[in-house]
């Protein structure tokens, strides 16, 4: 990727809000894999550096500094920058042993102005580096790890030639802090060495923030102007601002539902107004200006406009104050056909399109493992892998990745009643993956990833209730969701009956008879 499609500067600062702090840590020999099937392109993304000469180093606010420690007497060597193969590099050389202290440690504080880097726009953390075969990490940080040992932590490997890695927000695992990582307020970056006795010698390039190719809608340049770059349209020129239909007004750049119709009413101000959001969709942030609350979209950061209290225009005291080209609207006639297609017909063409079927929705972690066992499964017509739970419409699997949309990776199973029943399909559903885990399967981790069942009619969520129950009283710790579906969204085709194309297992799924 060419440099040039970063924004270099010494203190990161997106629209007023300043980058934080993050960890490179080689950490021993078996790293996480990298995710491969979880691969996407790359986007415009944020240079945090480049080690250039030319100012890349960054001001006072934004260089890298030595980490002493009265325990780092185990470790020998310091970071540098050096010349390789015609790059200009953050160069970590030297030995380090096992324990606590037995690291090299350098580190970058990025905040400016008391402000934490806003990462919501991006998918995760990118390099450029050349390693020595050791396996190293990203540590993240932000204003939820307050202590030394608090961060968060994704490992790469290196192979002895100059790699770009990437490594999504999700990857990122918590040490010693409870609260998911939020990609809102990054803190600060250090490279560390250490974990095992070994040697170091490992070169960074660029290290930055990266989004993905296809995250959100591609944007015209008056759309660009408000949404990415925080203007404001003229008053009285937007299409919503006397539009009163039924509906859910959208994010028009990643579709995330912001506003019910409900919510909307006449405040003569010039733009759109509502007094409630969706709830988690809209997040407050200080206006730049330092007057006004900004209002932007939780899902991908967008600039939708501001709030105001206590204008007393309705009796929640509240007005969003919101661009129409911020939004797109979706009529309640079209929302509620999209979440009840109807009658579905099976896959196979061999079926019968008379046979008499029912509809059930399972969230077990990678939704390629849940799908594989329900093919399986006797009664079953056909299967189809997808989202469900969140708040963007159709969304792709990268927007999902992200954790951000609050979609679960689901399988949509259509069976003949005559050969099977619901409650045996939620039997395997709780027998083929492991129930007590939040959160996560296996080594996928985070909320898309959730154990959840999402129920179709009041049968179906008596049925799970009922199921739930029994294993607590079999003493299991269940954290599978029960709530109401909404609108399924079918995946890209390469992950439909994946293993089936394959030839391959689930890695993080296994059966084990429970009931």
């Amino acid at each position: 990727m060419s440099r040039r499609r970063y924004f270099r500067t010494a203190a990161i600062a997106v629209s007023g809000i300043v980058v934080g702090t993050i960890m490179l840590i080689a950490v021993g020999e078996q790293g996480m894999a990298a995710d491969a099937r979880k691969a996407g392109a790359t986007g415009d993304g944020l240079l945090i550096d480049d080690f250039s000469p030319s100012g890349g180093q960054g001001s006072r606010e934004g260089r890298w500094e030595p980490v002493s420690s009265r325990t780092n007497r185990a470790a020998v060597g310091k970071p540098e920058y050096s010349e390789l193969e015609g790059r200009t590099c953050l160069h970590m050389a030297g030995t380090v042993s096992p324990g606590p202290g037995g690291a090299i440690e350098v580190r970058r504080s990025l905040i400016v102005r008391r402000r934490p880097l806003d990462g919501y726009p991006y998918a995760g953390v990118r390099l450029v580096a050349k390693g020595n075969g050791e396996t190293y990490a990203i540590r993240l940080r932000t204003e939820d790890t307050r202590y030394p040992r608090q961060y968060y932590q994704a490992e790469f490997a290196t192979s002895g030639q100059w790699q770009e890695v990437k490594l999504p927000f999700r990857s990122f695992l918590p040490g010693t802090v409870m609260p998911p990582l939020n990609p809102a307020e990054l803190t600060n970056i250090a490279v560390v060495a250490g974990g095992k006795e070994f040697s170091v010698d490992l070169y960074i390039d660029e290290i930055g923030l990266y989004r993905e190719q296809n995250m959100y809608r591609q944007l015209t340049r008056e759309e660009e102007q408000v949404i990415i770059h925080k203007g404001t349209e003229q008053p009285f020129t937007g299409q919503y601002v006397n539009h009163f239909g039924q509906g859910v007004y959208t994010c028009r750049r990643c579709g995330a539902e912001l506003f019910e119709s409900s919510s909307k009413f006449r405040s003569d101000c010039g733009w759109p107004s509502f007094d409630e959001q969706i709830a988690g969709a809209v997040r407050w942030q200080p206006d730049a200006d330092g007057m006004r609350t900004e209002i932007l979209c939780n899902n991908c950061g967008g600039h939708l406009g501001h709030l105001f209290l206590g204008e007393r225009f309705t009796e929640k005291n509240t007005r969003y104050c919101v661009n129409s080209i911020s939004m797109d609207f979706i009529p309640a006639e079209q929302r509620q056909a999209e979440a009840n297609p109807g009658t579905l017909k099976a896959k196979d063409p061999a079926v019968e399109t008379a046979t008499r079927t029912e509809r059930a929705l399972f969230a077990s972690g990678c939704f390629w493992g849940t799908e594989y066992y329900f093919q399986r499964a006797p009664g079953v017509i056909s299967t189809t892998v997808g989202f469900t739970g969140g708040r963007v419409r159709n969304p792709t699997y990268d927007q999902v990745r992200t954790g951000r949309t609050g979609h679960a990776e689901t399988t949509e199973v259509i069976y003949d009643p005559s050969k099977t029943t619901y409650e045996q399909l939620a039997k395997l559903f709780f027998e083929t993956h492991d129930f007590t885990q939040l959160n996560r399967q296996g080594p996928d981790i985070g909320t898309q990833y959730r154990s959840a069942i999402f129920y179709l009619n009041e049968e179906q969520k008596r049925t799970a209730e009922r199921l739930v129950n029994d294993l607590r009283r079999k003493g299991y710790n269940v954290k599978t969701e029960i709530v109401k579906a909404g609108v399924f969204w079918p995946a890209e085709d390469y992950h439909q009956d994946y293993y089936d194309k394959s030839q391959g297992t689930p890695y993080c799924h296994v059966y084990r008879k429970i009931f």
